[in-house]
């Protein structure tokens, strides 16, 4: 049985499930009553149901609230949010949308005041959120946010925009920035006193952390938002923050734990509308329930289960799910018949539901039953079929355990190479999944093939490794398997009483829980062990060293694991009677992390005893006392740990050798899993200072506030493939940053292009972008793939992306939406998978607003917004950016020894920049390519633009008009600095180009008419002079 937990949405309370009732019913009485509240009344007890999660009856009173409150707007507004949030949670997300859309225009809220038009508004935004356009959701709360900073708006009003664009980005799983805004919004909700709103903050905490893998911080987030809930009626809230926290105790090993979780989440979801939160749960409760071998327990919360789904409707996409929980069952049982039937069900209901994860799931469970009942060409055709589907939707669990089906289907069927291939390409998925019960099944397949291959000492290897991750799963049945075929391989390499000790165990297990098929091959095994004659039997031999390191070198998945790994070998190569390591618990006492031949008791008074002790000799002390030897794990950046080995006779591996080598391997792997932790949780990363940005591109310096913040950013989109506009004035490093993005993402391994929107023609913009046909058009002699196809698999980047034609537009609007292009001269469009970066140095809100640019493509592209400051306000660089770029120019021209005097540094700190970083560097790279070894950079070194800095200027003529006294102040300072005419020209042709361009923001287009210039001869002036008007 693999992981099977079936969390359905992580957020299930906030996505809004559809609840059993899509209507509700009304007693006559009930309604004339409700109609003769004050209408405040009515809303206050309208909100109530829906904390109750009775959103049916909530939304049929809000509908004759809205019939009576046509004449109060604020009333009207509220009614209609409300109402709003129950369609929502009946599933109805269109009719949740049309319930607010009234509200969409931005001087729709008259006779409002600010806090409830902006409630309306939140509310607006989350409904476009739950159909599909997140993107303007977006866009809506930026504007609701502006509006609220600009009125000062309450604390409770800003709090639940934060709060809604956490929920917002958590939907499209940017869970780093949804953090921060369930941060922002905590900060809010606290000031205003507002339960409700806390506790959805510590449930987007803690959401946030669960799908980083925090399961401790996650569990922490969750049980504060139960305490802020307190004794108020929320059930629906409750049940959906238990169903997540048993989730959270899954991923922590602690069933028993999750199992409690989850009857809290039954008790709360039954007295909700909300039977698919219910069933759900029961699944859930079911599956944990067969983990540690309650299976009578387990059918009855499936039944239950199957009750609600049906309850609900036949075809919901649940009942797959429910079937093939009852099939598993089936099959742990032995009723493989009756497992073959309910698989069937599960397989037809997840083709119905045209859910995809549901249809993997049960199509591999089948895949199972089948190989259990020997019927290997269907298996083979399911497995085939599933791990294409698992590759079409990125499963890469799923991915991992059809390879691992299909593996074992070839392997019975004596096709030993053919699996192997199977089994290796779960290796490679192996950093995808990093599933320990994925990583258990491989173990145990890998085993059988070793045993296929009569390689007995290679099949204890793996199977061992079965058996530790088994145990540390708290699964019964996996661990009886392990036992079962670590009894086969022991009897393979002519060790009968090993054999004979595991598969006692299994014998015992597998008649514990009623595993009848299990039980008579384990029984069968016992059996055939008893009919081999002694003269069969050989001593045994040690594992071969390399064999023992590469085992706990494999087990670095996790602290636990790795300690688990270490005592089971040790356990196996010298078969000493107690083993038991241990290590400092959170509260600062020793606890045991894994003890063999200690009941609980013993475990626990061999920890309170090494407790005790506080100096080397009264550990040795004690571990005289106990015949033991004790050993002290010490890794350098990790906790340390100690293990006890008795009795102290058996404390070295066969033939002498020492533990010492292994617990080295150990020690390091102990390293590597506090290592990885501390990565997850941000501890590994750089700290904040101007060096910091070589770790995202060379050159990217970040030193100043402005610029930490930005690259704090970055890092947390770095696992997204979201779309991302990044804004900032011409040469503030635009394109850099979104290379620091690409280098960051899972797509640095592939391409990155940049495509600059303004040096292309408009007229061929389409083709550049999209590729064509030869004979598209006149002039397309061959065919051309264009830069979204070329860029397939990796990134693009849009840059000047507000110049992008507006007849081109509505295309890359589909590619963004639908990741589909039509290139000319093609009939049918083409899937291309590639992340887009966008950036610009204009206003495209104003663009927008002056009908240049699409509202819809600006939405798609302003998912995530970055700003990159200018030069001018992050001067604090400065000094370390001219440092970078003299020693990089200084390496790339062979020049040595090149210094720079403070006074010339103090020019360049005061100067303007009009041009940003790629002035400066330009400045930089002129003045090393000139120099020679040895030379200090002093002012006259400098560019006559930035030496006037330093040249007091002559007093202005009042009688001169502004371009007359522009060429004579260049004149005159052309006179006192001893320049040519030929110098003094290019310096007035420059400033008149850079005054241009920063009065039009870097627009190219505005520059040129201003100056009488076509864009080509600005263009080339810009490259006369060293000066840039793109990022």
């Amino acid at each position: 049985m693999t992981s099977r937990l079936h969390q359905g949405d992580a957020e299930r309370g906030e996505r809004t499930p559809k609840s059993g009732n899509s209507s509700a019913v009304t007693h006559i009485s009930e309604a004339r009553r409700a109609a003769a509240l004050p209408l405040e009344q009515q809303l206050a007890e309208t909100q109530e149901l829906l904390d109750r999660g009775l959103p049916s009856t909530a939304e049929a009173r809000l509908r004759q609230l809205i019939s009576h409150a046509k004449r109060e707007p604020s009333v009207l507004a509220r009614a209609r949010h409300l109402h709003s949030t129950a369609l929502q949670a009946l599933g109805r997300n269109r009719d949740s949308l049309e319930a607010v859309e009234t509200y969409e225009p931005a001087d729709s809220g008259e006779g409002l005041d600010p806090e409830t038009f902006s409630q309306v508004r939140v509310q607006l935004a989350l409904s476009y959120n739950y159909t599909g356009d997140a993107p303007k959701a977006i866009a809506i709360l930026q504007a609701e946010l502006r509006a609220a900073t600009e009125q000062s708006g309450s604390d409770a009003r800003l709090g639940n925009i934060y709060n809604a664009k956490a929920r917002v980005y958590r939907h499209i799983s940017e869970y780093g920035i949804a953090r921060d805004h369930s941060n922002r919004a905590l900060e809010h909700y606290r000031r205003a006193g507002e339960w409700r709103g806390m506790a959805e903050g510590y449930f987007g905490l803690g959401m946030a952390d669960a799908h980083e893998g925090h399961w401790e911080k996650t569990l922490e987030n969750f049980e504060q938002a139960v305490q802020l809930i307190g004794d108020r009626p929320a059930p629906f809230m409750l049940g959906k923050i238990y169903s997540n926290m048993a989730a959270a105790y899954w991923w922590l090993q602690r069933p028993h734990e999750g199992i409690r979780a989850l009857e809290k989440a039954i008790a709360y979801n039954e007295r909700t509308e909300h039977k698919d939160n219910a069933a759900n749960a029961f699944n859930n409760l079911g599956i944990n329930l067969i983990l540690i071998g309650e299976w009578d327990r387990a059918q009855a919360a499936f039944k239950r289960s199957l009750e609600l789904v049906l309850e609900m409707d036949e075809h919901h996409g649940q009942a797959a799910i429910v079937y093939d929980s009852l099939g598993e069952l089936r099959m742990l049982r032995g009723d493989l018949i009756e497992a073959r039937e309910y698989l069937e069900k599960a397989v037809a209901s997840g083709v119905t539901s045209g859910k995809k994860w549901y249809l993997s799931q049960t199509m591999r469970t089948q895949t199972r039953c089948y190989i259990l009942l020997g019927l290997l060409d269907e298996a083979l055709d399911v497995g085939a079929r599933v791990l294409e589907l698992a590759e079409s939707i990125g499963d890469h669990r799923g991915i991992s355990d059809a390879c691992i089906l299909l593996a074992e289907a070839r392997l019975r069927r004596g096709e030993t190479e053919e699996s192997a291939q199977m089994l290796a390409r779960v290796a490679e998925e192996a950093d995808k999944t990093n599933d320990l019960a994925i990583t258990g099944e491989s173990q145990r397949v890998q085993g059988l093939l070793a045993l296929a291959r009569e390689d007995a000492t290679l099949a204890l290897h793996h199977f061992g490794r079965c058996l530790s991750i088994s145990e540390m799963l708290g699964d019964r049945y996996r661990t009886a398997r392990a036992h079962h075929l670590l009894g086969r391989a022991y009897a393979a390499a002519a060790q009968p009483e090993r054999a004979q000790e595991h598969l006692g165990l299994a014998v015992h297990t597998f008649g514990e829980l009623g595993a009848k098929f299990d039980l008579r091959l384990a029984e069968e095994a016992v059996e055939e062990l008893e009919s081999r004659a002694p003269e069969e039997q050989q001593a045994e031999p040690p594992a071969p060293a390399q064999l023992l390191t590469l085992r706990l070198a494999e087990a670095v998945a996790s602290r636990e694991l790795l300690l688990r790994e270490l005592a089971a070998v040790i356990h196996q190569e010298t078969r000493a009677a107690r083993i038991l390591v241990a290590e400092q618990g959170e509260d600062g006492h020793t606890k045991v992390v894994v003890a063999h031949g200690y009941d609980v008791a013993e475990s626990a008074r061999a920890a309170a005893a090494l407790d005790r002790t506080t100096s080397d000799e009264e550990r040795e002390l004690y571990a005289a006392s106990q015949d033991a030897r004790l050993f002290a794990l010490r890794p350098s950046s990790a906790p340390k740990a100690t293990l006890l080995v008795a009795p102290l006779a058996l404390s070295q591996l066969p033939g002498g050798a020492p533990f010492e080598p292994l617990l080295k391997v150990v020690e390091l792997g102990m390293d590597v899993c506090a290592l990885r932790a501390r990565a997850r949780t941000g501890g590994g990363t750089q700290a904040h200072d101007s060096t910091a940005g070589a770790s995202l591109m060379p050159g990217f310096i970040h030193s100043s506030p402005a610029m930490t913040r930005l690259v704090e950013e970055v890092h947390k989109i770095r696992s997204s493939d979201v779309t991302v506009l990044t804004t900032g004035e011409s040469g503030t490093g635009k394109e850099l940053v979104a290379r620091a993005i690409h280098a960051l993402s899972s797509r640095r391994g592939k391409v990155f292009i940049p495509f600059n929107c303004t040096a292309v023609p408009k007229e061929l913009s389409e083709g550049y972008l999209f590729g064509y046909r030869r004979g598209a058009f006149t002039g397309a002699v061959a065919d051309s793939a264009g830069v979204i196809r070329s860029a397939a698999g990796g990134t693009l980047f849009l840059d000047e992306v507000g110049d992008l034609p507006l007849d081109v537009q509505p295309k890359l609007l589909r590619f963004l939406q639908e990741g589909e292009i039509q290139p000319l001269g093609e009939q049918r469009p083409q899937k291309v998978d590639v992340r887009i970066l966008a950036a610009t140095n204009t206003d495209l809100e104003a663009m927008v607003a002056d009908g240049r640019f699409r509202e819809d493509l600006y939405y798609r592209l302003n998912v995530i917004r970055l700003r990159v400051p200018p030069l001018r306000e992050r001067r604090s660089e400065i000094p370390t950016i001219v440092s970078y770029y003299i020693n990089h120019y200084s390496d790339k021209f062979g020049r040595r020894d090149i210094q720079i005097t403070p006074q010339t540094l103090d020019l360049l700190m005061v100067c303007d920049w009009p041009g940003n970083v790629r002035q400066l560097t330009n400045e930089i790279q002129r003045i090393i390519a000139r120099a020679e070894d040895g030379t200090v950079i002093t002012p006259d070194h400098l560019s006559p633009e930035l030496r006037r800095i330093g040249t007091p200027a002559s007093a202005p003529n009042n009688l001169m008009t502004h371009a007359t006294g522009l060429a004579a102040t260049a004149a005159t300072q052309a006179i006192s600095q001893g320049l040519t005419l030929a110098d003094a020209m290019a310096e007035l042709e420059r400033r008149m180009i850079a005054e241009a361009l920063r009065k039009h923001n870097g627009n190219i287009s505005r520059a040129a008419r201003e100056l009488g210039l076509t864009r080509r001869g600005l263009y080339l002036k810009l490259g006369r002079h060293d000066l840039s008007a793109t990022g």
